[in-house]
Order: structure tokens, then C-alpha cells, then sequence
């Protein structure tokens, strides 16, 4: 009995040492060592005891992250980089970047940036498949301490597809796609229609990794 009651007591000394408090619907969970949310379409978090002895969360995502598609123009002498406003408030909430998106259970990379630059563009597979091209360099993981990339092909990939000039509508100092040449046929491509262009030099500086990330691997190729 002492030593049961001993052994609680550590793990209670352990607890407060460790510093972290787990909460689930308000409600204070007591000497917690492990907790995991998994999700079939997005992928499992999880959040414990490492074996380390620290204690520490991870993020293992379908495929260990989603695809990245960068829309790219040359028009004229400069370089247009294809961006979209999306609320994001983890952000604080409007901002501008690039698209991407997760992959479905048992999609590859490839078929999942086609996939979303086909529903947000409303082009066919074929259409997209002749302008859409990896980017080279190795998949990308976004924060080594939180996400999980274990595995040559896991990880962010990075794609670009090319938009012609012809395709770009200038009115003034905007440039986005032009409606007569490009049309919408579905809501995802509505969406997609708002996309503006800028200049390579101002993507570079957003708040959004994934598009700086993008821009740097489009301009080294």
C-alpha cells in the first residue's frame, strides 16, 4: 500500500514538474501521459510523454502534408505569382497565399494538386496536366518540432502551373484572370477566379511560409 501510494504521489510530483495541463469539454484531466485525435481525412495529433522524458506533440498528416501549387505567369519582363485571399485565423484572419490543399486517404501528391487546381479552375485533368510540374527539392516539413515527416516521400510538395499571358487580365496596377478566357464551372472555381497576381518580390515578403517557400523553389528552377 505505501508503495502504491508512493508511486502516485511521484506521478502527481512528476505532473507539476512537468508544467502542462490537459483539459477536455472544461473539465481537468489527472496525470495525463497520452491524448491523440485522430481524423481519417486529415491524420492523427498527438500530445504526451515523450520518450525522452519531455513532453511534446506531433502532427502526422495524410501523407505528412498536403500539395502546394504555385500559379505563375510571365508577363512581359516580370515574374506574376498567382495568390488567393482566404480567411485564416491562426493568422489573425484575411491573408494572402498561394493555394494547396490535404490530400485525400490513398491520393498521391500528384493527383492531388491536379485534383485541386482542376475544381478551383474548373479545367479538365488533361488541361491541368499539360501546365502543372513538380517543383525540385525534397518534400517540405513546416515545423520539424510539431509536424511529422518520417519517410523519403512524406512531407509538403511543391507544384507550378503555368498561366499564360494571354490568360492575365491588367486593369491598371491589378492583374488577375482574365473571365473571357478562363471560366468558372463550378464554386471552387469562382473562388479561384479572384486569385490576383503579383510580383514575385512582393509574394517573398507575405506572412504565408508556404508561398515564400513556393517562390523560392519556382525562381530556382
Amino acid at each position: 500500500m505505501d508503495s502504491l501510494m508512493r508511486a502516485i504521489s511521484d506521478s502527481e510530483e512528476q505532473q507539476q514538474k512537468r508544467g502542462w495541463r490537459a483539459e477536455v469539454n472544461g473539465q481537468l484531466l489527472e496525470r495525463v501521459n497520452m491524448i491523440v485525435l485522430e481524423n481519417p481525412r486529415f491524420g492523427r495529433l498527438t500530445y504526451g510523454l515523450t520518450p525522452g522524458g519531455w513532453d511534446g506533440w506531433s502532427f502526422s498528416e495524410i501523407g505528412g502534408g498536403g500539395a502546394v501549387t504555385v500559379p505563375f505567369c510571365q508577363f512581359g519582363a516580370n515574374l506574376l505569382v498567382g495568390v488567393l485571399e482566404q480567411n485564416r485565423p491562426n493568422q489573425g484572419g484575411m491573408v494572402l497565399n498561394v493555394p494547396r490543399g490535404f490530400l485525400e486517404p490513398g491520393e498521391k501528391h500528384f493527383e492531388a494538386a491536379i485534383r485541386e487546381a482542376s475544381e478551383e479552375l474548373g479545367m479538365s485533368d488533361a488541361q491541368i496536366g499539360e501546365r502543372i510540374f513538380r517543383l525540385d527539392g525534397r518534400p517540405m516539413n513546416p515545423n520539424s518540432a510539431f509536424f511529422e515527416t518520417i519517410g523519403d516521400d512524406t512531407g509538403v510538395k511543391f507544384y507550378a502551373f503555368k498561366v499564360c499571358e494571354g490568360e492575365i487580365l491588367k486593369e491598371g496596377d491589378n492583374y488577375t484572370l482574365n473571365p473571357t478566357v478562363l471560366k468558372a464551372v463550378s464554386k471552387a472555381a469562382q473562388g479561384m477566379m479572384k486569385c490576383r497576381f503579383i510580383y514575385w518580390q512582393e509574394a517573398v515578403q507575405l506572412g504565408d511560409m508556404f508561398t515564400v517557400a513556393a517562390v523560392a523553389r519556382l525562381l530556382a528552377r
